[in-house]
Parts: structure tokens; C-alpha cells; sequence
């Protein structure tokens, strides 16, 4: 039996629904989710492996204008337009219950013009609106790629259709007919992971990003943006896992915003975090969690890398 493996690369703005379908199409938790935007930080892989074939998905930060804003920004926007770099398959992926964006068409105007593959097209959330509302925003989209299409020489044969595809996350019907489809697109290669490897995401990795998950889910809304989370220290024993982890933030004032009253806020991230992590490990975890200042840290790129492992270690 000849294998095949390929990989697909997820694109879009931010909280266009990305990291909620990358779960799904992988089948496991390996993406932070929340209601608020650039959730996803680094590009994470997903590994789906069935019969002969492979195929690997990359979840990445949601492309947005980084200008004036701190090197973290740019740092994301980067990772996300190597992706398009590795991919077989690229998908871009645009909120249905919110609409068409201008940034969409600037977006999808640089992936075609840095990849020569073909470019799926998907219109997410559309349980999360009035039918009335997604027809109108998906009508939009169809007009909206149409001119893009006639301005771009050449992408006609490149999108493919129907133009766009219409993708609920929450039906498992429609995310197995997704994967279906993206499953018959991967080219005959080998296999580059082993079947039952999800990820290559580092054990701590994971971690990190299942606490840094819980940042978003319960601060105020800009606060989250200047958090960062690094594991300390990882420990096993046959009875529990002990994972020390620490949170930065970037400013003294902020320290006290993320522990709380009494510790309250703290102790409310530390217990959903420590939840989620029983979930995904199937083991019980004792959360070790500290709060620490490092002064605009999303500014050094070195600092980056240490707590977002985005660039050079």
C-alpha cells in the first residue's frame, strides 16, 4: 500500500474560527480556544493519519496589521505566512456570522502570490448567526473572491470551489466531509510522523498553552495580549504531575490584575487550567502556578522566544 502525506495550513484573520475547527478536523485538543482574538500565538501541527494517509494540519496566528504594535505581532504575522510556505493545501478560513473583512482580500492576495497551490476556501460559524444573516455575509464572500479572482491572473484554477465552502465545527458531519475532502487532496509521499503521534508539539508546549488558554478565557479584554506563560519545571511520578509554571506580564501594575483580590483570579485560572490539563493528560496534576514581571517583554525578541517559543531559542 502506497502512503500518502501532505499538509494543509489553516489561514484567516483573527477569531475567524481557526483553532475550533483544527481540534475538530484532529480530533483532540491541541489549540487554546477562546472568544477573543490571536488565541494562537506559534503555529501548532495536527497529525490525522488514517489507512495510507497522512495528513497534517497547521493551525496558525491570525494575520492581522501589526504596525505600532509590539514585535510579538510581527513575530505571529511571520509564522503564519511561513506556513503557507510548507502547505499542500491552503484553507482560509472567513467568519461567516461576522462577514467579509477588506484585510480578507489583502490577505488572500498574499497567499496567492506565494504559493502556487491550491486555496480552499472556507466560510466558518455558520450556526452562530441567523440563516437569513449567513446567506447575506456568504453572498458577499462569493461577489467579494469574484473581483479578486478577475484582478489575480491566474487563481481562477487555484480556488477551489464551491467558493466558499460553508464549515460548522460544531456538526460532525460537516467537519468529516471537510476532512474527507482535504484527506483525498494529500500528494504520495511518505509518512513524516508516526500514526499515533497528534502533534509535535512539545509536552510543555502544550502546557503552556492550555494555561495561557485560561488568561484569555478570564481577564479583561486587553490584559491577556501582554501575558506570557513559561513552564518551569515538569514533574511525574506514578501518583500525580507537578507542572510549575509561571505567567509574565509585562507591566508591575498588571501582577496584581492577574492574581487578584486574595489571590482569587489566580486560584480561578490555576483550577481551569489544572482541569483542562487532567482532561488531556488522563492524569491528576498539581498546578504550581507564580505571577512575575518582565518589562515589555513583547518587544524582546529573545523573550519571545522564550515564553511563546516563536523564532530563535
Amino acid at each position: 500500500m502506497s502512503q500518502k502525506c501532505g499538509y494543509v495550513a489553516f489561514h484567516g484573520r483573527p477569531n475567524a474560527g481557526k483553532s475550533t475547527l483544527f481540534n475538530a478536523l484532529v480530533g483532540s485538543k491541541l489549540a487554546s480556544v477562546s472568544n477573543k482574538p490571536q488565541t494562537t500565538r506559534n503555529r501548532l501541527l495536527g497529525n490525522y493519519t488514517v489507512d495510507d494517509v497522512q495528513m497534517l494540519i497547521l493551525d496558525t496566528p491570525g494575520l492581522h496589521n501589526a504596525s505600532g504594535k509590539p514585535k510579538l505581532n510581527s513575530s505571529m504575522n511571520s509564522v503564519a505566512w511561513n506556513a503557507v510556505n510548507d502547505a499542500d493545501v491552503v484553507c482560509y478560513l472567513i467568519d461567516a456570522a461576522a462577514g467579509w473583512h477588506n484585510d480578507d482580500a489583502k490577505y488572500l492576495s498574499g497567499i496567492l502570490g506565494r504559493t502556487e497551490k491550491p486555496v480552499l476556501l472556507l466560510a466558518t460559524k455558520i450556526d452562530a448567526q441567523k440563516q437569513d444573516v449567513i446567506a447575506r455575509n456568504v453572498a458577499t464572500i462569493q461577489q467579494e473572491c469574484a473581483g479578486l479572482v478577475r484582478e489575480i491572473p491566474g487563481s481562477e484554477v487555484r480556488f477551489l470551489q464551491p467558493l466558499p465552502e460553508e464549515i460548522s465545527a460544531k456538526r460532525p458531519e460537516s467537519v468529516a466531509a471537510l476532512r474527507s475532502r482535504l484527506l483525498g487532496m494529500m500528494p504520495p509521499g511518505p509518512w513524516l510522523y508516526p500514526a499515533d503521534d497528534l502533534s509535535d508539539l512539545p509536552q510543555r508546549a502544550l502546557f503552556a498553552e492550555l494555561i495561557r488558554e485560561q488568561l484569555f478565557r478570564q481577564l479583561n479584554q486587553e490584559l491577556p495580549y501582554s501575558c506570557g506563560v513559561k513552564i518551569e519545571g515538569v514533574d511525574e511520578s506514578p501518583k500525580r504531575l507537578h507542572i510549575q509554571a509561571t505567567i509574565v506580564v509585562s507591566k508591575a501594575s498588571h501582577k496584581g490584575m492577574v492574581i487578584g483580590q486574595g489571590g482569587s483570579a489566580l486560584k480561578s485560572i490555576g483550577t481551569a487550567a489544572r482541569l483542562e490539563l487532567e482532561r488531556q493528560t488522563g492524569q491528576k496534576v498539581f498546578l504550581e502556578l507564580h505571577v512575575a514581571v518582565d518589562e515589555d517583554w513583547t518587544n524582546d525578541l529573545q523573550a519571545i522566544a522564550d515564553y511563546e517559543g516563536i523564532g530563535p531559542k
